[in-house]
């Protein structure tokens, strides 16, 4: 299973790719993805296509439904110019995220609008509540579509942890149910199911995924990504270009080893959701409220401002480790956390950089993800819309 979750492609057992398009082409949806809307000479120039080449991709894309022409900008010299921008009904895209609290179906558009969603929590996942979740919540995803909607349903995109049968201690789940994790194959599995082209990345991926698609307002062409969620996982853009590695794992700073000042440990067990739950238990409280209402949060503040400290080192560890070996851009820290601990976690990061010693690095500029706490969701839904269009 593990080779299986490192490729965004579709695999021999499902149906192929519905939509095929050609290198200019998809240089052209994504650049229009990329600024919202272009001008015809624009394009051109941004691709160094001539001017005829460009209306004629164009005028095919646009007789396709997969962009739209837009209010004309007047004021210039000359005609005004006519903006294309993506036709959001052009296609859709099916999301499936398996947390470890949690499942999530997502339906978006073209411009990764989100048309519908279905979760579901848990106490910890199993392959029998996975399949379940995903019959059901794929009917209700579908059920207001009409027939020309659905045929323009481009795939399903899966977001899962990798060796998700790893930590049944933190994640507080039977080893015996998550031991069957390892025989399950997902692609083949559902891609019978739904009858659709299936795309796997791990959920740490599929979350920066989101993030370049449709955050990353700072524009970084190389960024770590950093999600905490139950556990700490990450990703890696370079060149604007999601790095998987060769296992589909890159980026998982989780594992990172990570001495917390007496025991040599992993990253995760620094700075992970799972360990505020644990926090909140011992209180007292029902810590499982932190995934009911991840927007949200109505906790004693000194619990919450005690797990964020803890947190912050384990990142600003991880972003010293990164900024080292490859000098990025920028860091972004998202999370299934509310919008508030977001903001205060990349501060006490922050703060936390100025205690390393950072002699011969250079500063790196660590930022609040735009996507949140649906970036898994959205990252895994966006995917076959990547290997379709862009």
């Amino acid at each position: 299973m593990n080779t299986e979750l490192a490729h965004a492609l579709p695999s021999k057992e499902s149906p192929t790719l519905l939509d095929n398009r050609s290198a200019n082409e998809r240089d052209i949806l994504s650049l229009i993805r990329q600024h919202t809307a272009l001008p015809k000479a624009e394009i051109a120039k941004l691709t160094r296509l001539s001017a005829q080449s460009a209306t004629v991709i164009i005028n095919k894309l646009e007789a396709d439904g997969l962009v739209k022409r837009l209010t004309p900008i007047r004021g210039g010299a000359g005609q005004p110019k006519v903006p294309f921008g993506l036709n959001e009904n052009g296609a859709l895209s099916v999301g499936l995220k398996v947390g470890r609290r949690g499942f999530d179906m997502t339906l978006i558009d073209l411009a990764g609008t989100v048309r519908n969603a279905v979760h579901e929590k848990c106490a910890y996942p199993t392959v029998t509540n996975l399949l379940a979740f995903t019959q059901h919540a794929f009917t209700h995803l579908v059920e207001g579509l009409s027939n020309a909607q659905q045929q323009r349903i481009r795939g399903l995109g899966v977001a899962m942890p990798f060796e998700i049968w790893g930590w049944a201690e933190e994640a507080g789940a039977p080893l015996e149910e998550l031991e069957k994790w390892k025989a399950f194959n997902p692609k083949h599995t559902f891609g019978h199911l739904l009858n659709l082209p299936v795309f796997m990345i791990n959920d740490g991926g599929a979350a920066c995924s989101g993030e370049m698609c449709f955050g990353n307002t700072n524009g970084y062409n190389s960024f770590l990504y950093l999600f905490v969620g139950t556990f700490l996982g990450g990703g890696l853009v370079i060149n604007n270009q999601l790095i998987n590695g060769k296992s589909g794992n890159a980026g998982a700073v989780g594992s990172l080893p990570f001495f917390n000042g007496s025991v040599q440990t992993q990253l995760i067990e620094q700075s992970s959701l799972y360990l505020l739950e644990r926090k909140l238990n011992e209180a007292g409280l029902d810590g499982k409220q932190i995934y009911a209402s991840p927007s949200h949060w109505l906790f004693d503040e000194q619990l919450v401002l005690d797990w964020v400290n803890d947190t912050a080192k384990g990142l600003a560890f991880a972003v010293h480790c990164a900024s080292c070996l490859l000098d990025l851009e920028g860091v972004i820290i998202d999370g299934a956390i509310p919008q508030k601990t977001k903001r205060l976690l990349v501060d006490k990061t922050l703060n936390a950089l100025t205690h390393l010693d950072g002699r011969g690095m250079a500063p790196v500029s660590v930022s609040e993800g735009h996507v949140g706490e649906k970036a898994q969701s959205i990252g895994s839904a966006n995917l076959p819309l990547q290997a379709n269009y862009y």
